[in-house]
């Protein structure tokens, strides 16, 4: 039973489309829990510290791939963009790309 319906933005689905098999392969199992269970737990998953409604999917291969991730009103989860994790800390481009593509698909509501 599916719980939660996921849309990816077209750059997530590029960015998908370049990962490994094994990346693509953790990271469909990643979306498939999403879809069934409503959320991810760590270390699937984690909240991004200090913005509500921002969270990252864990791809654990040494791509070691992050796709951010946010929930909209309802059954909705947006993947909004991913990344390769090359240091400890979320570079700030990619976290400022990730709220603009979640702003601008809510509406600035969030």
């Amino acid at each position: 039973m599916v719980k939660k319906s996921i849309y990816e933005t077209d750059a997530v689905k590029a960015f998908v489309d370049g990962m490994s098999a094994v990346s693509q392969r953790k990271y469909r199992f990643a979306r498939q829990l999403l879809a069934e269970v409503g959320y991810l737990r760590y270390p699937t998953a984690e909240k991004v510290d200090g913005f509500d409604n921002l969270f990252a999917i864990r791809i654990l291969t040494p791509g070691n791939e992050r796709l951010f991730y946010c929930y909209e009103v309802g059954d909705l989860v947006l993947v909004l963009h991913g990344y390769a994790k090359r240091t400890k800390k979320i570079p700030q481009r990619e976290l400022e790309t990730a709220l603009r593509i979640r702003d601008e698909l809510l509406g600035g509501s969030t």
